[in-house]
């Protein structure tokens, strides 16, 4: 379907997402003037931003400067030692999610390396897995 456009000699196709040249977005305008504004956060950054901020822990009769998040993770395993039923649940969580309980000499859990074939003993071996066989000269 062609529709002249304001010039006579050139044509312009209208279909699916290309509407009339009357009907499409002003140059400079968007088509949602009401969606996020350009700078805005979202809750991502917005909890990135807060778990890396620096905060002070008092272990004992020393003070040292660690993440929000890692602090977190410290005070869980803390509670965790002291058999708190929550903060255990929660570093058992954290542990499953990190991989930690996968095994790493099954090869079922792991799988095969992709970069390092399985050699073959010999040339016959190698010839007979690809369905070839060795011919005489």
């Amino acid at each position: 379907m062609k529709k002249p456009n304001s010039d006579e000699n050139s044509t312009y196709e209208v279909g699916y997402g290309k509407p009339p040249k009357a009907n499409q977005f002003r140059r400079g305008r968007t088509g949602n003037p009401r969606g996020k504004k350009l700078g805005e956060e979202n809750m991502i950054s917005a909890f990135k931003r807060h778990v890396q901020k620096r905060v002070k822990i008092n272990d004992g009769n020393r003070i040292y400067t660690t993440t929000l998040a890692e602090a977190v993770i410290l005070k869980n395993y803390n509670a965790a030692l002291q058999k708190n039923p929550l903060a255990m649940s929660n570093m058992f969580r954290l542990a499953e999610a990190s991989g930690e309980f996968v095994d790493r000499a099954d090869a079922k859990q792991v799988g095969r390396p992709i970069a390092v074939p399985i050699r073959s003993k010999n040339m016959e071996e190698f010839l007979a897995e690809h369905g070839r066989k060795i011919e005489d000269e």
